[in-house]
């Protein structure tokens, strides 16, 4: 669905080629038509309750939604679950995906207020309905989770806190299905621990943010006016993404063979996780011991300084168990700029020694919290866009004045420079280089140690909600 975006935006709209889209249009609606031909040639052979016109009341959904005709689309999700209904009973599991996109149809459709009615109706389907755990409850599961996520950034700023807590306890749940039916140590749970992670970090923001959602996430009992202290709920979710971690570095090891690679990636993500709660000497101490662990395994020197010549935005949208799988995303992920209507390309011998980076704000209410989304999923809406260049930091000794107390920091962005848009206003510059301020990353690392890099970044900003 494509969203309108302020004439306030801090940044540059970017337009991306409606041509594709344009030429989609024709070729939907035939497919509507056929869709519709074959709809009652079926219900003239089997009758209007036959369970045979679901798969094609499914399709037309699709289409509908594809063109923005969503009361269309939820009629024909609607009559799909009926069907579904009247064949197999009342409240049955293969209604779920029906429900599923009945809630993304709406979430589509901006109402936000059906779709949570339709997400408390899935999850009570879930909780009282799935008599087995199977490998389909645990994916139906995670999928829930994800639409709680897409609520706290997209339904109204009241009902943030309840998607957050919606979310992370469905996950739970389909950890904690997965560990009995696969057991503790399968590969499996490897996405779905690493998504808690994600959560952990995505509440611990919005409590360092403040705000009503801050200060829910914080009630010691859900309503209540006692709430724990910042800092304990901050030690609290560093703590137990840290045991998360350490699960997926266990489930490496256990592996036959042992997974040394998975369990020097383990590592890696451990020492992203101490950088994103500034634990900065813990994170150099994982760092390194990375980097030794991945030699260990048996990976060439000049494969780890290719790898690891290139800093990432952190929090990684995925866990990798392994070089080749991490590398291959990065380049899937690399976007040319030249496709970018609203970004010029620059002198090519300047961008070769740069890193090229790319960031999408989650939504209006988290702009310095990275997407779950990855973020080429992210150019296909109406977006903001702009373009810098900066040098990311190795290790800094900086003086604390308050503490009159030498830190170090790691991976700090330093000589940012707004590159597009241009010319722009002094005040407009600062806003935009305060945005890119709060960003972390994983460093550039030369034998484990981080060092200074330079790179490019286009950073995409949330469209506000319609």
């Amino acid at each position: 669905m494509k969203r309108v975006i302020s004439s306030g935006s801090l940044v540059l709209v970017l337009f991306l080629s409606s041509d594709s889209y344009a030429q989609r249009l024709p070729e939907a609606r035939s497919q509507l038509e056929r869709g519709l031909v074959a709809l009652t040639e079926l219900e003239s052979e089997f009758g209007n309750n036959s369970a045979r016109l679901v798969p094609t009341l499914i399709e037309m959904a699709d289409l509908y939604r594809s063109e923005g005709r969503f009361a269309e689309a939820y009629r024909m999700l609607d009559r799909a679950t009926q069907v579904v209904r009247v064949s197999e009973g009342l409240y049955t599991r293969s209604q779920i995906p029906l429900v599923r996109m009945k809630v993304e149809n709406y979430a589509d459709w901006s109402d936000w207020g059906s779709a949570r009615e339709q997400l408390e109706h899935l999850f009570w389907l879930h909780r009282m309905k799935s008599d087995r755990v199977d490998g389909s409850l645990i994916a139906d599961l995670m999928a829930l989770s994800e639409l709680h996520l897409r609520g706290i950034s997209e339904d109204i700023y009241e009902f943030q806190t309840f998607h957050f807590r919606r979310a992370a306890r469905v996950n739970w749940l389909a950890l904690g299905a997965a560990e009995r039916l696969w057991g503790a140590t399968d590969t499996r749970l490897v996405p779905i621990i690493y998504s808690l992670v994600k959560h952990h970090h995505l509440q611990a923001v919005a409590v360092e943010q403040g705000g009503k959602t801050g200060w829910e996430l914080r009630q010691i009992v859900p309503g209540a006016d006692l709430v724990r202290e910042r800092d304990d709920m901050r030690r609290y979710f560093y703590v137990t993404g840290l045991g998360l971690l350490d699960q997926l570095r266990s489930i490496q090891l256990a592996q036959a063979p042992i997974n040394l690679e998975g369990a020097a990636m383990a590592n890696l993500y451990t020492a992203d996780w101490n950088l994103l709660f500034h634990e900065e000497d813990a994170a150099l101490t994982a760092y390194r011991r990375s980097y030794e662990e991945l030699s260990y395994a048996g990976r060439q020197t000049d494969e780890l300084d290719q790898f690891f010549a290139t800093p990432s935005v952190l929090p990684v949208h995925d866990f990798y168990a392994s070089l080749t799988a991490a590398s291959t995303f990065g380049q899937e992920e690399r976007i040319d700029t030249s496709e970018l209507h609203s970004i010029q390309r620059h002198d090519a011998s300047e961008e070769a020694d740069r890193a090229q980076l790319f960031y999408a704000e989650w939504g209006p209410s988290f702009p310095y919290t990275s997407s779950p989304d990855p973020v080429t999923h992210m150019f296909g809406a109406a977006r903001s866009a702009a373009l810098f260049s900066l040098d990311i930091s190795g290790v800094m000794e900086v003086t604390r004045f308050i503490s009159r107390k030498q830190v170090r920091t790691v991976a700090q962005p330093l000589n940012i420079n707004l590159v597009q848009p241009a010319p722009v206003s002094p005040e407009f510059r600062e806003q935009m280089v305060a945005r890119l301020e709060q960003l972390q990353f994983r460093p550039r690392l030369n034998a484990g140690r981080p060092v200074e890099a330079s790179a490019t970044l286009i950073y995409l900003s949330a469209a506000p909600n319609p």
